[in-house]
């Protein structure tokens, strides 16, 4: 055998004794390990009760393996117990954090019940309010009423099913699909609405265009004498045509506005008249405001109704500080109040 060979031979035989007898120690350990354990397990602890009277005591004799399953079982129940507490206190926190969430969105749930009562209300006063302003302006291509769209228009919702919706199933649900109902109610309001400013938007420019306003700044002042067959104040018993109407305040410098949009054609002195200015409105239509304190405007100025153009003053042929106001139509003069919106007879006196 080569001399190489029999050197690893000689060290192979040396582990492997070693290996054997550290496997035989081990063993041993642990067999001698196990002995003392089982030993120290049937070792019997004497437990002794005495009791405070004069009675014999008792004498409990127990192994120590027994004691210390006992020790366990003991040391289980406590740590169960902790456990079963602390996961109890848990969940009741839980609990009534859930409870007070429910007690608010109960509270929630109410008020969104009386806010959508309450917007129901409106929506009827809405729909009221909607369906008189589209029978009053909308006319169709042939200048028939709108009645049956309108109630077409009206119905597309339907609010008087969503005030009869029967009140069963879930409050949430029912609310919502109220609430859904009602948003539809109004899309489909919409085109009406804006249908009706449209016609609204053009009634009032052409509004604006007639001389349809009180031309006392405040809708101050009384008629002191109206148009047509009056009696002339400086001629007793002489009766004249009065082109206008004539409006007193008792007071001096109210201002005075243009009762239409227009341009001013004149303001100038006028031996009659006074102070006088001439506005030309669209339409043919042409106002003329005499017995002016002061002028606000110049000629050519374009005014808007309701712009002060003017003070009331005393100047002219007058008997005492009032406004006169004219109101001519093509080559026609013709009553001022049959276009005035607000006519006011109470005769107000002012420092």
């Amino acid at each position: 055998m080569p001399e190489g060979l029999s050197g690893y031979k000689k060290k192979e035989k040396l582990l492997y004794a070693k290996l054997v007898a550290g496997s035989k120690a081990l063993f041993g350990w642990l067999a001698a390990a196990f002995a003392r354990i089982l030993a120290w397990a049937r070792r019997r602890t004497f437990i002794e009760i005495i009791p405070e009277a004069a009675r014999p005591s008792r004498r409990l004799r127990i192994n120590n393996l027994s004691l210390s399953l006992i020790a366990l079982a003991f040391i289980g129940l406590f740590g169960f117990a902790i456990f079963a507490v602390s996961r109890f206190a848990y969940v009741f926190v839980d609990l009534e954090i859930a409870k007070r969430d429910l007690a608010e969105s109960r509270v929630m749930v109410d008020n969104l019940r009386d806010r959508v009562e309450t917007l129901s209300g409106s929506a009827l006063k809405f729909e009221a309010s909607l369906s008189g302003l589209l029978a009053a302006v909308a006319k169709n291509e042939d200048g028939a009423d709108l009645d049956v769209s309108v109630n077409r228009a009206l119905g597309v919702a339907g609010l008087t099913s969503l005030l009869n919706m029967p009140e069963s199933g879930d409050l949430g649900n029912r609310e919502l699909a109220r609430l859904k109902d009602l948003t539809g109610y109004l899309d489909s309001a919409v085109p009406g609405l804006e249908k009706a400013s449209t016609i609204l938007a053009g009634q009032k420019e052409i509004m604006s265009e007639i001389p349809n306003i009180w031309p006392i700044q405040g809708g101050i002042g009384h008629v002191s004498m109206y148009f047509g067959q009056n009696e002339n104040p400086f001629s007793s018993g002489q009766w004249y045509l009065h082109s206008g109407i004539d409006i007193s305040t008792f007071h001096t410098g109210d201002p005075i506005v243009a009762t239409a949009d227009g341009k001013v054609i004149a303001a100038s002195y006028d031996g009659t008249l006074g102070n006088a200015v001439t506005i030309q409105h669209s339409h043919g239509f042409l106002t003329r405001y005499g017995h002016l304190r002061a002028f606000k405007v110049s000629i050519g100025q374009i005014v808007t109704q309701g712009q002060v153009i003017a003070t009331l003053g005393n100047t002219g042929q007058t008997t005492g500080p009032h406004l006169h106001y004219e109101v001519h139509l093509g080559m026609s003069i013709i009553d001022p109040l049959r276009f005035l919106n607000k006519r006011q007879e109470t005769i107000e006196f002012r420092p």
